[in-house]
């Protein structure tokens, strides 16, 4: 049978190469063809439309609590004639997204994942011994409830700053806040299960408060969040190590106002092209994504109502401001900035550097800004319990990630992990992220052009200025 990837479309908007042909999925080295469960699959169908002729090993094993118990359904959709090598290079994304050399057959590292001996085995059975189901439920539960009542001071904050109930200056710190939660709330729904075109209303409406803080976008968070960054964290597939790669092509000066106009762009029409390229032309053909257009028109009906009762700068105000801290966050929770990840992953005892939960250990930051969990968990966007979260993508909510954290410590120290302190945000991470990706010299292109036909410095600086900007406005780049 022919490499799949020679049987692929490519997407004339990005770039990107789609799959095409006789549909498959690889796990553990054995190729299935799941598109008669996957309508019935009961987290959704949606994420096998984003994984299709890709390696979904590490998705399998990590968001299924009991993966060995699924062998049973696997079985049924074994197909032949496809294996690892055969997999999309690019894995059906955006090609900017990745190194130019990346190949997802080859460049993708084989690591333990659940299994006898493997951390993450030992983790999910001491959280399950001392935490049950019910328990974990109830934490989801206030975490939906608080999620509530912070969307309605959101809305309650839209209201009197078109009202002028509350000073405008007043209005933009409350943004920040509420904005900022309700991003996190977004983080974890974007997690939870979901049926294509409704039902579970909770995940398919609250997966789009991603989207809230002017940073991410629910439309691709699925993919690129969830089965890229949680499955591959660490490695060539990992997006989200590049996604704000782009402003590093400016000059300093440039970046603060050109990543700025560049989001501006996206926010009010950058990404309802790209949406509607996804829907009628992409992964999504035909399918309405009611998360995704709902906080589209919200955002701009916010941008709406504060330019008709005259605080267009107080929107401004609140878009630079909730952008740029929600980007720090970000950036906060990784440690990017320090590309020798091999250095970290040394620190590993020697058994566990190949483990998939133990890197993902190494290599995630809990964050902090008040120093209560609790609180740190809005604060954050959902960030203070990071590392659970990282390890366990398939828990629902950040309370239940906070309670889960004692167990899952545990674990690690037993396997001889040192638990690292959170990091401040405001007196560790911010001042390390401004130093590289506001400070760094700029990151240049590889040009053919010939040393004697090279434009001048000012000109080359504005070029990448204005096609970073305008990247923002029609919807590419990110």
């Amino acid at each position: 049978m022919s490499n799949p990837s020679s049987a692929s479309h490519t997407s004339p908007f990005t770039g990107t190469s789609l799959p095409r042909g006789t549909p498959f999925w690889i796990v553990d080295g054995v190729a299935y063809d799941f598109s008669a469960w996957m309508k019935r699959h009961p987290g959704g169908a949606i994420w096998f439309r984003y994984s299709q002729g890709r390696d979904i090993s590490a998705i399998f094993h990590v968001y299924h609590r009991d993966p060995e118990r699924l062998r049973k359904i696997l079985v049924k959709y074994r197909i032949d004639g496809f294996g690892e090598k055969d997999v999309l290079p690019k894995m059906g994304i955006p090609p900017f997204l990745l190194a130019p050399d990346f190949d997802a057959s080859k460049d993708i590292p084989k690591l333990e994942l659940d299994g006898e001996g493997t951390l993450l085995n030992a983790l999910r059975g001491n959280v399950a011994s001392k935490l049950s189901e019910k328990v974990l439920c109830r934490y989801d539960l206030a975490f939906d409830m608080a999620m509530l009542l912070i969307a309605l001071a959101h809305a309650t904050t839209l209201l009197a700053i078109a009202t002028g109930w509350l000073a405008a200056w007043a209005c933009v710190f409350v943004f920040l806040i509420t904005r900022t939660a309700l991003a996190g709330a977004g983080h974890y729904y974007v997690h939870r299960k979901k049926r294509d075109g409704g039902g579970n209303t909770v995940p398919q409406l609250g997966q789009a408060l991603f989207d809230i803080n002017y940073v991410g976008t629910c439309l691709t968070a699925m993919d690129g969040h969830v089965l890229l960054h949680h499955g591959h964290m660490g490695t060539g597939a990992d997006v989200k190590r590049t996604f704000f790669d782009g402003m590093l092509r400016l000059h300093p000066l440039l970046r603060i106002p050109g990543y700025t106009l560049h989001k501006l762009g996206m926010s009010i029409i950058g990404v309802v092209i790209r949406g509607f390229e996804i829907t009628f032309f992409e992964r999504d053909q035909g399918i309405f994504r009611l998360d995704f257009w709902f906080i589209r028109i919200w955002l701009l009906v916010e941008l709406a109502v504060c330019v008709a009762s005259g605080h267009l700068l107080a929107w401004l105000a609140q878009f630079c401001l909730c952008l740029w801290f929600n980007t720090f966050l970000v950036l906060s929770s990784h440690g990017f900035e320090d590309q020798d990840d091999a250095a970290r992953i040394a620190k590993l005892p020697a058994r566990l550097r190949n483990d998939w939960a133990a890197r993902h250990i190494c290599l995630s930051y809990d964050l902090c800004i008040v120093g209560n969990r609790w609180v740190d968990v809005l604060l954050t966007a959902g960030l203070s319990p990071h590392r659970v979260h990282h390890v366990l993508p398939a828990q629902r909510s950040g309370f239940a990630n906070i309670a889960s954290e004692s167990a899952v410590r545990e674990s690690c120290i037993e396997a001889g992990i040192d638990w690292e302190r959170p990091r401040n945000v405001l007196t560790e991470r911010i001042p390390a992220v401004i130093k590289h990706y506001l400070l760094a010299p700029p990151k240049r292109r590889q040009s053919p052009a010939s040393p004697s036909a090279s434009p001048s410095w000012l000109a080359r600086e504005l070029g990448e200025f204005t096609r970073y900007c305008f990247d923002g406005w029609r919807g590419l780049g990110i």
